[in-house]
Parts: structure tokens; C-alpha cells; sequence
């Protein structure tokens, strides 16, 4: 019995010393690779970055736990792992912020185009209005009008927006020129219905 026993006590204590002897030497290069890994992480293939605390390098590289604690320790492993990821977020807002300005750049393109087309289409119907007037035909009613010119507004709101300009200022005045612009236009209907009146009370020869 006691044999027995002797013998499972040289057998824990050979299976003891053989784990020790199994651990994977810390070298220079090895040190290296998981002090990245712990600081950087690994990028998988979804695109996420995966870290790993000093317990999953030691199970991941068989390393003595004394041995690389006592290494994250005296290099300061933590601290630098914590100022990568500041570095590593500040790169990402800096691609972040050059992307949204190409965007914004191309948002701001297509804004001045539209507020171009807009301008030529409000061209388009007061030359037809024009045309009308000079020909004696009916003009356009004056809300159809002051439609136009709120559209030409609008137009203007979108190029100096499209430009980067600020537009506090259209936006406080812009009730007092809309309404200045259906003065005038009412103006001008009065006078083109007075002469189509006087025109058409004028006898025949």
C-alpha cells in the first residue's frame, strides 16, 4: 500500500515537472508578437479588430504566466494599448471627417445644379408670360406669379447654401422681398390691365 502510494506521488510530480518543461520560452521575437497583439489586436475578416487580455495569450502561446505578466508589467503593456485605441480613433475620425466632406462636396454639386434647373425652368415661364403680355394674351394670375418668384427664392437659398454661404439672412428677409415682390408684380398687372383697357376703348378708323 504504501509502495502504491509512493508510486501515484512520483507520477503527479513527473507530470508536475513535464508541464513546466512544455511551456513555450518567452523570447525577444515571441515577446514582440504578443505585446501587438495585446496593444494592436488583430483585425479578422469581418473588419472588427478582436483583443486579447495577458490570460488569453497565455493559453493561446503557452507561455508562463509569471514570466509575461512580470513582461506587460515592466513595458507598460496597458498604457499602450490605451494609447493605440485613442491614436487608432482619431485616424478613424479623420477618414471619417475626409469622407463626409467628398460627400458633402458632391451633396453641395448636385444642390447648385438643381437650383440651376430650378432658375431655368421660372425663366422659362415668365418669357412665356412675356410673350403673352406683348402679344395682348391673358398673363399669368398674380399668385401664379408670386409663385414663380417664391421658387426664385428658393433657388437663390440653394445656390448660396450649395456654396457654403450663410443663410440666416435670406431666411429673416426673405417675407419682407416676397412681399415686396407681389407689390410689384401687382403693380404690373395693374398697368398692363390698363392698357389692354385703354386699348381696347380706343375707336376704330
Amino acid at each position: 500500500m504504501v509502495i502504491l502510494r509512493f508510486g501515484l506521488i512520483c507520477d503527479n510530480i513527473r507530470y508536475v515537472m513535464t508541464k513546466k518543461t512544455t511551456r513555450t520560452k518567452l523570447t525577444e521575437e515571441l515577446k514582440t508578437q504578443l505585446r501587438t497583439e495585446f496593444v494592436q489586436g488583430i483585425e479578422l475578416k469581418s473588419g472588427e479588430r478582436k483583443h486579447f487580455s495577458i490570460e488569453d495569450l497565455i493559453k493561446k502561446y503557452n507561455v508562463a504566466p509569471a514570466t509575461l505578466y512580470r513582461a506587460s508589467q515592466s513595458e507598460a503593456w496597458k498604457a499602450l494599448r490605451e494609447q493605440y485605441n485613442i491614436e487608432l480613433q482619431e485616424e478613424l475620425n479623420k477618414q471619417r471627417a475626409k469622407k463626409q466632406a467628398k460627400e458633402s462636396i458632391k451633396f453641395d454639386d448636385t444642390l447648385l445644379l438643381k437650383a440651376n434647373e430650378l432658375i431655368n425652368q421660372v425663366t422659362f415661364y415668365l418669357n412665356i408670360n412675356e410673350d403673352a403680355m406683348n402679344m395682348g394674351g391673358k398673363p399669368l394670375q398674380p399668385t401664379q406669379f408670386l409663385s414663380l418668384c417664391n421658387a426664385l427664392l428658393t433657388a437663390q437659398k440653394l445656390g448660396k447654401i450649395s456654396m457654403g454661404e450663410i443663410t440666416e439672412n435670406i431666411n429673416v428677409n426673405s417675407t419682407v422681398k416676397e412681399a415686396e415682390a407681389f407689390n410689384s408684380i401687382m403693380e404690373l398687372l395693374d398697368t398692363v390691365k390698363s392698357e389692354r383697357l385703354n386699348s381696347d376703348s380706343d375707336p376704330l378708323h
